[in-house]
């Protein structure tokens, strides 16, 4: 049975600076230049400044509203009508209208004034929202769109300078238990100004542990390093320790700047107590950091290269690191292992949180070879001391030599298990019979015994897998609805880049 046809209008706010975007069955919605206006102006000034509405494809009208601004303490902006319109930078402002009729090929142009009281100074933000009224839906989904056009309005002042107070600061677990340092700080003054800033661990040797860079919420959304705080507002800056750091203590220099020459210096102790924090991604190392984390190589046959890797300590104590080359399987026909050349000993010792680098070389024999070919550089992390092993990094190598190259698969199995009254999981053993390592997209397509089409399906490689390597196999599976019981076709359509590269048909029984 088919769903009723849903009638409704979906309101949609996008505060992107703040635009909120428009969308029905025909593009609509009258667009709006420009978004941010900065006005320098002295007490008692008066300027004027115009807003241009650009058309959509229908007529629309258009409400402007006057509104203020309030910071959260994630960075971001939300709005709201004055709560006391005569003591409100709103009441500076005047439009020449409130409502606009915007006709499809012709922009139309608001103009507005903002007259500056005499006992005026500092930083102030109004927001101008643009609201297309929402048209008349009779089906289908719409789309309302507004934009908040922001007036920064600063105005000079005698003695006025800018000033900030950090809070407080703190380090806490965070969703997945790793610890977060967040700085809360405050504008204790009435300019706006931006503020970017960093913590600086090091341990009681004085040595660098990581340096977190401070953002806020708004700012990692925005791609941005800074953040405008406005005047009185409160906000947090975040930033997260991504290092492991053995228990013990610490020192956190806390550093914020802030207008052009404003500085917030703190020092701060942290003790790191055992099994308080979690440091996911060092799971099977928690000494030593190994960049690059996987190498890929297109080489030519004869071709020589060499293969750089960077070390660093992550610990309070010397480390001895181990190399070795490891297959990534037994008697693999493309292995890359018999090709690498290591360029020192075997093993080395790493002084406490130093760098240092190594290199090996990779040479191509001269033999005509085609696809490509993979190997693991392997280091493990000892104590001098103890002798301990802290853990071991394996780094995926691959060489893409040649140009002949087959992306080909072979399905080797199909399989599927009853879930539950209404699902099964289908399960395919995919073969890569090609030269090359590749991820493939799987489709199925599901029909019935009278073969009317049941349901199409995407079957998913595990989520940490980036590729299938020649001569591997790997099951693909999906949850799929057959609440009945019988006989169902499979169609599976193997791509790669777009491109088909194998269809099969298959049968597939449910029995409940």
């Amino acid at each position: 049975m088919r769903p009723k046809r849903l009638k409704s209008c979906l309101l949609v706010v996008i505060l992107l600076g703040l635009s909120f975007l428009q969308y029905s069955e025909t593009a609509r919605a009258a667009g709006v230049r420009p978004l941010f206006m900065n006005m320098d102006l002295r007490p008692g000034d008066q300027r004027t400044f115009e807003i241009t509405l650009m058309p959509g494809d229908v007529e629309e009208l258009v409400d402007l509203t006057l509104y203020e601004s309030i910071q959260q303490l994630s960075g971001a902006l939300m709005y709201q009508l004055p709560t006391n319109p005569s003591f409100s930078p709103t009441s500076w402002v005047t439009l020449d209208t409130s409502t606009v009729r915007v006709l499809p090929g012709e922009e139309t142009t608001v103009t507005g004034t903002v007259r500056v009281p005499f006992t005026a100074s500092g930083s102030h933000t109004v927001i101008i929202m643009v609201e297309p009224r929402a048209p008349d839906v009779a089906s289908g989904i719409s789309f309302q769109v507004r934009y908040a056009v922001r007036l920064n309005i600063r105005i000079e002042g005698v003695g006025l300078r800018a000033t900030a107070e950090l809070i407080s600061i703190e380090v806490t677990p965070d969703e997945q238990g790793a610890p977060r340092i967040t700085a809360r700080i405050r504008n204790t003054s009435t300019l706006d100004y931006l503020v970017s800033g960093e913590v600086v661990i090091r341990d009681q040797n004085k040595r660098l542990v990581e340096r977190v860079s401070m953002k806020t919420a708004a700012a990692v959304t925005a791609g941005a390093d800074a953040t405008r705080v406005y005047p009185g507002a409160t906000v947090d800056f975040l930033g997260n320790i991504t290092r492991p750091i053995e228990p013990g203590d610490y020192s956190m220099q806390t550093f914020f700047r802030y207008a052009e020459a404003g500085q917030i210096l703190q020092k701060d102790d942290l003790v790191i107590h055992a099994g308080e924090y979690a440091f996911p991604g060092f799971e099977n190392s928690v000494a030593l950091i190994v960049s690059p984390s996987t190498a890929e190589h297109v080489l030519r046959d004869g071709e020589r290269k060499s293969q750089v890797f960077e070390f660093e300590s992550i610990v309070g104590e010397p480390v001895r690191v181990g190399i070795s080359l490891r297959e990534v399987t037994s008697n693999y026909e493309h292995s890359l292992v018999p090709w690498l050349e290591l360029r020192s000993q075997e093993e080395f010792i790493l002084p406490p949180r130093a760098k240092t680098r190594l290199a090996m070389t990779i040479a191509v024999p001269r033999s005509g070879l085609e696809g490509s070919y993979h190997g693991q550089a392997v280091f493990q992390a000892f104590g001098t001391e103890s002798n301990t092993l802290y853990g071991e990094i394996a780094v995926p190598l691959s060489v893409l030599v040649g140009t002949e190259h087959s992306q080909a698969l072979e399905i080797r199995s199909v399989g599927s298990q009853v879930v539950d009254e209404e699902s099964i999981y289908l399960a395919v053993d995919l073969y890569n019979s090609g030269n090359i390592a590749f991820l493939p997209g799987v489709q199925g397509i599901i029909f019935g015994e009278d073969g009317d089409f049941v349901e199409r399906v995407v079957l998913e490689f595990p989520e940490e897998m980036d590729s299938l390597l020649p001569m591997f196999s790997q099951q693909v599976g999906a949850m799929a609805h057959l609440p009945e019981s019988g006989q169902y076709e499979l169609e599976l359509q193997i791509t790669s880049a777009q491109e088909e590269i194998l269809k099969e048909k298959h049968t597939i029984f449910v029995a409940r």
